[in-house]
């Protein structure tokens, strides 16, 4: 790579990356207060806000997973300037949206009872199944939210999702504040507060999205015709063929790690607690990643639009150097900084000393996370979900997570064991999509030749 071909290529992928790092680093600010906020309310409270949110998280992410490969569809329209088509995969993936969340609502609703077997206590469940009932409900403002940032973020225009995430922040602290403990003649909701905060912060952010890109002139040559038409098949095909394994793999990765917390469960609470901060400090790391990973996609799949397969390739190493050279610093900070890391979370000398244990393996594979992360990324330039989704099976729930149990169920590893079964399991997802991104991106530059 010559050294300006590269900074070219590396400010064009930042530019776009930046706002939506910060978007998604957004998501674990909500997260992070919702807790803060809800915590004062008693240990029942947060238990059932960190049992309900992470049963809904899975469904959640399978959607956003669903939607995010159509930013590779709207960066290739916008590449040959073909509004019409923008505008058509706009409308049915706001279908594909709308479609997608009432089968989840649907799903979750009628499996609420089903939280009473799940080994919480009975006030944990009694304030679960209340406060679900909000998260459930914001699923449809958050996918059709998700639906014209993939929009905006396909054609280039990542800081709108970006502001419009920040102003959501703003209105959930706010509204927790308020409904949490009845404030200027709101009744006292408490832990419900909480999720109608949420409610209406996920509705603030759809509707905005909304009315910003159905009425902002820039976006009308978008709509030249009227959205009043039927569905075509193939375009709605199109979305969940490339949309379903997108989901899956999300969901792949992210139950892969919520396996390991039920794995570390077994050993004691110090060793899970130790290891939800591991595991805290690492996807911090990881959301930089994903948005340059998301950066990826649009620049490769910008330069398949316009038939340059050659560019694809390059835009797309480009991007794996940038995720993997960030990943070694904040390996470089981890591994050096993990004992004051772990102490910013608890004074608890036993759960800081096992955490410092498992962030020098999070330290270790942090290379290999960034590098799967953006090739997940890149791979959708391409239009490939399906391999990702196979191989992310592989690696994790056939390979990583059956050694793990081995290193720390039948090797005396411990809870160490079950980090190097993770390592494993990122090592070998990297390996794989590198390869896979390598061998399709030749396939693509020979087609052309």
């Amino acid at each position: 790579m010559s050294r300006f071909k590269f900074l070219t290529e590396s400010r064009k992928t930042l530019k776009l990356a930046v706002p939506i790092i910060i978007g998604n680093v957004g998501h674990t600010i909500i997260t992070l207060t919702d807790n803060i906020m809800v915590g004062r309310l008693g240990a029942n409270s947060l238990g059932a806000a960190g049992f309900s949110g992470s049963l809904f998280y899975v469904f959640l992410l399978f959607g956003v997973g669903l939607l995010a490969p159509t930013a590779a569809l709207f960066a290739q329209s916008h590449s040959r300037e073909d509004h019409h088509e923008g505008g058509e995969l706009l409308r049915h993936a706001v279908f594909a949206a709308t479609l997608v969340s009432l089968i989840l609502m649907l799903f979750l609703w009628f499996t609420r009872p089903f939280m009473a077997y799940m080994g919480q206590t009975a006030e944990v469940v009694e304030l679960s199944k209340s406060f679900s009932s909000f998260l459930i409900a914001s699923l449809l403002p958050s996918l059709l939210y998700q639906a014209y940032k993939q929009f905006t973020d396909g054609i280039g225009k990542t800081t709108i999702g970006m502001y419009v995430m920040i102003a959501a922040i703003l209105i959930n602290i706010i509204g927790n504040y308020i409904f949490i403990h009845g404030l200027w003649g709101m009744p006292a909701l408490g832990l419900n507060g909480s999720g109608l905060a949420t409610l209406l912060s996920r509705s603030f952010m759809a509707l905005v999205m909304m009315i910003y890109i159905h009425r902002h002139p820039e976006f009308q040559k978008y709509f030249a015709h009227r959205w009043r038409r039927l569905i075509h098949q193939g375009q709605l095909k199109k979305i969940f063929y490339l949309g379903l394994p997108n989901g899956f793999t999300y969901v792949f990765e992210v139950g892969a790690f919520s396996f390991s917390s039920i794995m570390m469960g077994w050993l004691g609470a110090a060793q899970l607690a130790a290891h939800q901060i591991a595991l805290n400090l690492a996807s911090i790391s990881f959301l930089v990643t994903v948005g340059i990973g998301a950066a990826g996609t649009i620049r490769v799949s910008s330069e398949i639009g316009l038939k340059h397969p050659d560019k694809a390739r390059y835009a797309g190493r480009v991007a794996m150097t940038l995720g993997a050279v960030y990943m070694l610093f904040s390996a470089f900070l981890v591994f050096n900084a993990r004992q004051f890391l772990a102490s910013i979370y608890t004074y608890d000398l036993q759960v800081i000393a096992f955490a410092s244990t498992y962030l020098v393996v999070a330290a270790a594979f942090q290379f290999f996370d960034g590098i799967q992360a953006v090739a997940i990324g890149i791979l959708r330039g391409f239009q490939d979900t399906t391999w990702p989704s196979v191989l992310a099976l592989v690696a994790y729930w056939i390979i990583g997570l059956p050694i793990g149990y081995s290193l720390c169920f039948h090797l005396g590893l411990a809870g160490r064991g079950i980090w190097w079964g993770l390592f494993i399991g990122l090592l070998l997802i990297a390996i794989f999509l590198a390869l896979r991104f390598e061998r399709l991106s030749q396939r693509y530059i020979s087609k052309k030749d």
